[in-house]
């Protein structure tokens, strides 16, 4: 009982700190998938007077990735008489533009205006007045699970420092003892840096393993299917090493802070 004391502070205080720092991550993946899925259908049409140079019109705004014809056959079908030829002459030209990423509101007024100012463009349309909202949504969730998770990581440092003093003050008697025959600082304090090591791979593992499960729980997956997003896969090897090298960090960090502080070691 006495050993699982010693261990929970310390690894609990690890795994919310580790799990705080992963959703951050979690979420900037669910947003930046939702841009991907918003640029693809965000909707940009422009008319002309007259045929427009595509790769010219790229060069001159580089966040347009595709340039595209409107079709206006459709349009034009209405209209079969002896004035169809002349309408087909004074009709303008229409296109619709792709972009590279997802655009804020200035990048887009910027676009609109610069577009507007190219030759032959008459006017520029933009569709995209409810994904802008629900955009700027994202984006304030992003920055508050942020901001809690600095506290959170804050209030987990403050623990995991705590505890390790605690572990401290337990082996000063024998830390001392140590010390009258000589022992060396790596041998002393070698009993708290092997249960900081522990402690750091234990809460990696068990964060690590709640977020690969993630994307497979059904119910988050068909959440996340309702706003078109693919739940963000977590990758064991990349983002499960980057978990257990930042605890590794952290719990030897504190546990070096804090034998610096015994007296006499």
């Amino acid at each position: 009982m006495k050993l699982f004391r010693n261990h929970f502070s310390v690894l609990f205080s690890l795994f919310v700190l580790l799990c705080s720092l992963q959703f951050v991550i979690f979420v900037s993946k669910i947003i930046k998938e939702y841009e991907n899925y918003l640029v693809d259908d965000y909707s940009v049409v422009i008319s002309s007077s007259k045929a427009l140079d595509k790769d010219e019109l790229i060069k001159y705004k580089p966040i347009i990735k595709s340039v595209e014809e409107i079709d206006t056959a459709t349009v034009l079908e209405r209209f079969k008489n002896s004035y169809m030829e002349a309408l087909k002459e004074s009709m303008p030209k229409f296109y619709t533009l792709k972009l590279e990423r997802f655009p804020t509101s200035s990048v887009i007024n910027s676009l609109k205006n610069d577009l507007l100012k190219y030759p032959a463009v008459t006017r520029v349309e933009i569709f995209a007045k409810t994904y802008n909202k629900i955009y700027h949504i994202l984006k304030l969730l992003n920055l508050i699970v942020s901001i809690f998770a600095v506290f959170i990581a804050t209030v987990s440092l403050l623990l995991i420092t705590k505890q390790m003093r605690i572990w401290t003050y337990e082996h000063q008697e024998r830390m001392f003892v140590m010390n009258l025959f000589g022992a060396s600082y790596w041998r002393k304090s070698a009993v708290l840096y092997k249960m900081a090591v522990t402690d750091s791979f234990i809460a990696s593992l068990i964060t690590s393993a709640i977020f690969f499960l993630f994307d497979k729980i059904p119910i988050s997956v068909n959440a996340l299917a309702e706003l078109n997003i693919k739940a963000p896969a977590f990758n064991i090897l990349t983002e499960g090493g980057a978990l257990l090298c930042i605890a590794l960090v952290i719990s030897i960090i504190s546990t070096t802070l804090a034998m610096m502080k015994v007296k006499q070691v």
